[in-house]
């Protein structure tokens, strides 16, 4: 039992450690996740779903999609205007 629990925690110690080589190493920034900021899932269209929401309730109601006020947030969000 001692020596199957040894053998998975230097297993998974070894597979954190590859799989953080680029960053632990070479140190290259950690991939950007947010949706809104991410440059690769702007060019391919992505939107988050917030942002799908106002524009399409923008839509509906003919209003301005954001004015920047609804939360901490909003200052990386692609539909705010005052970026």
């Amino acid at each position: 039992m001692v020596k199957t629990l040894l053998a998975a925690i230097i297993f998974v110690g070894v597979a954190v450690l590859l799989l953080g080589v680029n960053i632990f190493f070479f140190h290259r920034p950690f991939p950007d996740g947010e949706i809104s900021t991410n440059p690769e899932m702007r060019k391919r269209g992505i939107k988050c779903a917030k942002q799908e929401e106002l524009e399409m309730l923008a839509a509906q109601k003919g209003k301005k999609l954001c004015d920047g006020q609804f939360s901490e947030a909003c200052a990386t969000c692609s539909l705010n205007p005052k970026k």
